[in-house]
Protein backbone atom coordinates (compact mmCIF):
# COMPACT_ATOMS: atom_id res chain seq x y z
CA UNK A 1 0.00 0.00 0.00
CA UNK A 2 1.39 3.70 -0.88
CA UNK A 3 0.13 5.44 1.64
CA UNK A 4 -1.75 5.83 4.96
CA UNK A 5 -3.83 8.88 5.78
CA UNK A 6 -3.44 9.10 9.58
CA UNK A 7 -6.79 11.80 10.86
CA UNK A 8 -5.78 12.84 14.45
CA UNK A 9 -9.14 14.28 16.23
CA UNK A 10 -9.94 15.29 19.74
CA UNK A 11 -12.87 17.18 20.16
CA UNK A 12 -13.43 18.21 16.51
CA UNK A 13 -17.22 17.71 16.35
CA UNK A 14 -18.07 19.79 13.49
CA UNK A 15 -15.34 19.19 10.87
CA UNK A 16 -14.44 15.02 11.86
CA UNK A 17 -16.92 14.18 9.35
CA UNK A 18 -15.80 16.21 6.65
CA UNK A 19 -11.95 15.77 7.45
CA UNK A 20 -12.93 11.57 7.14
CA UNK A 21 -14.46 12.43 3.67
CA UNK A 22 -11.40 14.53 2.79
CA UNK A 23 -9.31 11.92 3.66
CA UNK A 24 -11.12 9.32 1.49
CA UNK A 25 -10.98 11.47 -1.40
CA UNK A 26 -7.27 11.35 -2.13
CA UNK A 27 -6.55 9.31 -5.25
CA UNK A 28 -3.58 7.55 -3.92
CA UNK A 29 -3.85 4.00 -2.93
CA UNK A 30 -4.23 3.92 0.90
CA UNK A 31 -5.60 3.49 4.26
CA UNK A 32 -7.62 5.77 6.16
CA UNK A 33 -6.89 5.45 10.32
CA UNK A 34 -8.99 7.84 12.24
CA UNK A 35 -7.20 7.92 16.22
CA UNK A 36 -10.08 9.72 18.31
CA UNK A 37 -7.80 10.75 21.57
CA UNK A 38 -10.35 10.13 23.96
CA UNK A 39 -13.50 12.99 22.58
CA UNK A 40 -15.87 14.05 25.11
CA UNK A 41 -17.96 16.66 23.10
CA UNK A 42 -19.62 14.34 20.76
CA UNK A 43 -16.99 13.28 18.30
CA UNK A 44 -16.94 9.89 19.64
CA UNK A 45 -20.48 9.21 19.45
CA UNK A 46 -20.87 10.59 15.86
CA UNK A 47 -17.74 8.05 15.05
CA UNK A 48 -19.38 5.07 16.46
CA UNK A 49 -22.38 5.72 14.67
CA UNK A 50 -20.23 5.52 11.28
CA UNK A 51 -20.94 2.58 9.01
CA UNK A 52 -18.02 3.06 7.23
CA UNK A 53 -15.57 -0.15 6.37
CA UNK A 54 -13.23 2.21 4.51
CA UNK A 55 -11.64 3.28 7.50
CA UNK A 56 -10.09 1.95 10.42
CA UNK A 57 -11.10 3.83 14.26
CA UNK A 58 -9.24 3.68 16.87
CA UNK A 59 -10.66 5.17 20.72
CA UNK A 60 -7.66 5.96 22.87
CA UNK A 61 -9.06 4.82 26.51
CA UNK A 62 -7.56 8.47 27.79
CA UNK A 63 -6.14 11.27 26.55
CA UNK A 64 -2.75 10.46 25.85
CA UNK A 65 -1.91 13.43 23.83
CA UNK A 66 -1.57 14.22 20.23
CA UNK A 67 1.82 12.49 20.07
CA UNK A 68 0.65 9.27 21.28
CA UNK A 69 -2.15 9.38 18.29
CA UNK A 70 0.86 9.75 15.98
CA UNK A 71 2.16 7.13 17.41
CA UNK A 72 -0.56 4.87 17.70
CA UNK A 73 -1.15 5.73 14.07
CA UNK A 74 2.37 4.65 13.36
CA UNK A 75 2.32 1.35 14.86
CA UNK A 76 -0.65 0.42 12.60
CA UNK A 77 0.47 1.89 9.21
CA UNK A 78 0.20 -0.42 6.07
CA UNK A 79 1.48 2.25 3.85
CA UNK A 80 4.52 3.13 2.44
CA UNK A 81 4.47 6.35 3.35
CA UNK A 82 1.84 8.20 6.08
CA UNK A 83 0.42 11.49 5.99
CA UNK A 84 -0.75 13.17 8.86
CA UNK A 85 -4.60 15.11 8.11
CA UNK A 86 -5.79 16.72 11.42
CA UNK A 87 -8.81 17.30 11.67
CA UNK A 88 -9.47 20.53 12.30
CA UNK A 89 -9.41 21.48 8.22
CA UNK A 90 -6.61 24.19 8.91
CA UNK A 91 -4.52 22.53 5.86
CA UNK A 92 -5.50 21.92 2.54
CA UNK A 93 -5.36 17.98 1.72
CA UNK A 94 -4.35 18.05 -1.81
CA UNK A 95 -0.41 19.00 -0.40
CA UNK A 96 -0.52 15.36 0.00
CA UNK A 97 0.55 15.09 -3.85
CA UNK A 98 3.00 17.40 -3.84
CA UNK A 99 4.40 15.67 -0.59
CA UNK A 100 4.36 11.92 -2.22
CA UNK A 101 6.06 13.47 -5.31
CA UNK A 102 8.92 15.19 -3.62
CA UNK A 103 9.28 12.35 -1.69
CA UNK A 104 9.74 9.78 -4.41
CA UNK A 105 12.07 11.98 -6.50
CA UNK A 106 14.06 12.69 -3.77
CA UNK A 107 14.17 9.93 -1.71
CA UNK A 108 13.27 11.87 1.35
CA UNK A 109 12.70 10.37 5.01
CA UNK A 110 9.97 13.47 5.64
CA UNK A 111 8.37 16.36 4.23
CA UNK A 112 6.82 19.57 5.77
CA UNK A 113 4.23 21.37 5.11
CA UNK A 114 5.40 25.23 5.54
CA UNK A 115 3.21 27.48 5.93
CA UNK A 116 5.64 30.31 5.17
CA UNK A 117 7.88 29.30 2.33
CA UNK A 118 5.67 31.59 -0.15
CA UNK A 119 6.39 34.20 2.30
CA UNK A 120 10.02 34.68 2.21
CA UNK A 121 10.14 38.08 0.98
CA UNK A 122 7.93 39.49 3.60
CA UNK A 123 9.61 40.45 7.03
CA UNK A 124 8.65 38.80 10.26
CA UNK A 125 7.37 42.10 11.58
CA UNK A 126 4.48 41.92 8.43
CA UNK A 127 3.91 38.45 9.38
CA UNK A 128 4.09 38.87 13.19
CA UNK A 129 1.70 42.03 12.57
CA UNK A 130 -1.16 39.78 10.71
CA UNK A 131 -0.51 36.72 12.81
CA UNK A 132 1.47 36.76 15.73
CA UNK A 133 0.80 33.04 16.63
CA UNK A 134 3.66 32.52 14.06
CA UNK A 135 6.04 33.51 17.17
CA UNK A 136 6.72 30.40 18.52
CA UNK A 137 7.20 28.96 14.91
CA UNK A 138 9.62 31.32 14.06
CA UNK A 139 11.24 30.53 17.55
CA UNK A 140 11.64 27.11 17.10
CA UNK A 141 12.51 27.14 13.11
CA UNK A 142 15.26 29.49 13.64
CA UNK A 143 16.23 27.15 16.78
CA UNK A 144 16.35 24.35 15.12
CA UNK A 145 18.05 25.92 11.52
CA UNK A 146 21.02 26.94 13.55
CA UNK A 147 21.64 23.90 15.39
CA UNK A 148 21.65 21.95 12.56
CA UNK A 149 22.43 23.89 9.63
CA UNK A 150 18.94 24.07 7.30
CA UNK A 151 17.05 25.99 5.94
CA UNK A 152 13.38 25.54 6.85
CA UNK A 153 10.90 28.36 7.01
CA UNK A 154 8.26 26.40 9.35
CA UNK A 155 9.36 23.13 11.54
CA UNK A 156 5.48 23.22 12.57
CA UNK A 157 2.78 22.80 9.68
CA UNK A 158 1.34 19.63 8.50
CA UNK A 159 3.60 16.29 8.26
CA UNK A 160 4.21 13.58 5.72
CA UNK A 161 6.37 10.82 6.78
CA UNK A 162 8.44 7.50 5.34
CA UNK A 163 6.74 5.47 7.53
CA UNK A 164 10.18 2.86 8.29
CA UNK A 165 11.91 6.07 8.88
CA UNK A 166 9.09 7.82 11.58
CA UNK A 167 9.67 3.93 12.97
CA UNK A 168 13.32 4.45 13.04
CA UNK A 169 12.93 8.01 14.87
CA UNK A 170 11.37 5.76 17.41
CA UNK A 171 9.38 8.90 18.91
CA UNK A 172 8.07 8.81 22.75
CA UNK A 173 6.47 11.96 23.13
CA UNK A 174 2.68 11.52 23.76
CA UNK A 175 2.37 15.49 23.93
CA UNK A 176 2.86 19.11 22.84
CA UNK A 177 6.61 18.15 22.39
CA UNK A 178 6.23 15.28 19.61
CA UNK A 179 6.68 17.11 16.44
CA UNK A 180 9.98 18.74 18.00
CA UNK A 181 11.28 15.55 18.81
CA UNK A 182 10.71 14.17 15.70
CA UNK A 183 11.89 17.13 13.66
CA UNK A 184 15.16 16.99 15.81
CA UNK A 185 15.45 13.18 15.42
CA UNK A 186 15.73 13.93 11.65
CA UNK A 187 17.91 16.71 11.72
CA UNK A 188 20.33 14.58 14.04
CA UNK A 189 20.52 11.43 12.42
CA UNK A 190 20.62 13.18 8.78
CA UNK A 191 17.83 12.18 7.41
CA UNK A 192 16.38 13.62 4.16
CA UNK A 193 13.90 16.14 4.57
CA UNK A 194 12.40 18.88 2.73
CA UNK A 195 9.70 21.29 2.77
CA UNK A 196 6.87 22.55 0.20
CA UNK A 197 3.86 25.53 0.17
CA UNK A 198 0.93 24.44 1.63
CA UNK A 199 -2.54 26.36 1.85
CA UNK A 200 -3.53 27.05 5.40
CA UNK A 201 -6.44 28.32 6.66
CA UNK A 202 -5.94 28.76 11.04
CA UNK A 203 -9.00 28.45 12.64
CA UNK A 204 -10.30 31.86 14.63
CA UNK A 205 -11.71 29.88 17.58
CA UNK A 206 -10.96 27.01 20.02
CA UNK A 207 -7.13 27.33 19.08
CA UNK A 208 -5.30 24.32 21.44
CA UNK A 209 -2.22 25.69 21.28
CA UNK A 210 -0.87 27.94 24.03
CA UNK A 211 1.66 30.71 24.07
CA UNK A 212 3.03 28.84 26.82
CA UNK A 213 3.41 25.84 24.79
CA UNK A 214 6.87 27.32 23.63
CA UNK A 215 8.72 26.16 26.99
CA UNK A 216 8.35 22.36 26.29
CA UNK A 217 8.77 22.65 22.56
CA UNK A 218 12.20 24.39 23.46
CA UNK A 219 13.34 22.16 25.89
CA UNK A 220 12.67 19.20 23.51
CA UNK A 221 14.40 20.60 20.82
CA UNK A 222 17.81 21.27 23.07
CA UNK A 223 17.21 17.89 25.16
CA UNK A 224 17.35 15.93 21.66
CA UNK A 225 20.65 18.02 20.43
CA UNK A 226 22.72 18.09 23.77
CA UNK A 227 21.60 14.34 25.35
Amino acid sequence: MKLTILVTVYNEKATILKAIEEAKGIQVDKEVIVIDNCSTDGTREILKSLNDQSIQVVYQPLNYGYGMSVITGMRLAKGEYMYVHNSDLEYDPECVYRMLSLAENENLDAVFGSRLSSRKQDSRFKILKERPFYLGTMITTTLINILYNKNFTDIIGNRFYRTDSLRKVSPQISGIGFDFEVVSKLCKYRFNVNEVPVKYSPRTLGKKIKVYDIVPALMTILKVKFF
